[in-house]
């Protein structure tokens, strides 16, 4: 089935700033957002905590800028506010309006990059953005298949509404399943671990 043109995505950006980056572990939980556009999938609709889902959360790039010395990884907050630093493998071109999707190799993870307001760059950099859940990339999609590398199963950790405002800190709200609609005010975010990572005590985000 035919999918439509990408819809716009919106997701909170990252407020640290500087290219630092530090590596973190492919069992540490990975909280990533889902923007309110994409709350009619059936499938992102339908996530509850203990369920398990084939995802590859992709990096919104917000800001390109020069690879620092230190080695390769990731680093990201409560409510997927993410840096990487890596290699860009691929640039895969968008057709049918869709924003351009490339591969980053962050060392342990790749990412799917997207460039919604930056022009795709190619080679060793750093990005920062927002890490996110995005229905196109899913199995059966044209940019799914291209970035088939990057998916892998993942048990949902916890479903969380966490406020965007990061001089009034809020602490964040703890959810069953994935509200119909969410306010601009917040961010729904989804905690993830690979499955196969095993039930003892591991370090989580938030």
């Amino acid at each position: 089935m035919r999918r439509p043109r990408r819809r716009p995505v919106r997701v909170a950006g990252d407020r640290r700033g500087g290219p630092v980056v530090v590596p973190r572990t492919r069992s540490e939980e990975l909280a990533v957002q889902l923007p309110g556009t994409f709350l009619d999938d059936p499938e992102l609709a339908a996530l509850v905590p203990g369920a398990e889902i084939d995802a590859a959360p992709a990096l919104f790039v917000a800001e390109t800028m020069p690879a620092g010395r230190g080695p390769d990884g990731w680093s990201h907050d409560d409510v997927g506010l993410a840096r990487a630093q890596g290699t860009v493998l691929t640039a895969l071109p968008g057709a049918d309006g869709e924003c351009p999707v490339s591969v980053l190799d962050a060392g342990e993870r790749l990412f799917p990059l997207f460039w919604a307001t930056n022009e795709p760059s190619s080679g060793r950099l750093a990005v920062a953005g927002a890490l996110y859940l995005d229905p196109e990339l899913a199995p059966g999609t044209g940019h799914g298949e291209q970035i088939a590398l990057c998916r892998e199963r993942y048990r949902v950790t916890a479903l969380r509404l966490s406020s965007r405002l990061s001089w009034r800190p809020e602490p964040p709200r703890h959810l069953d399943a994935v509200p119909d609609h969410v306010d601009e005010d917040v961010v729904l975010v989804v905690g993830l671990v690979p499955v196969g990572v095993g039930d003892t005590a591991r370090p989580r985000v938030g």
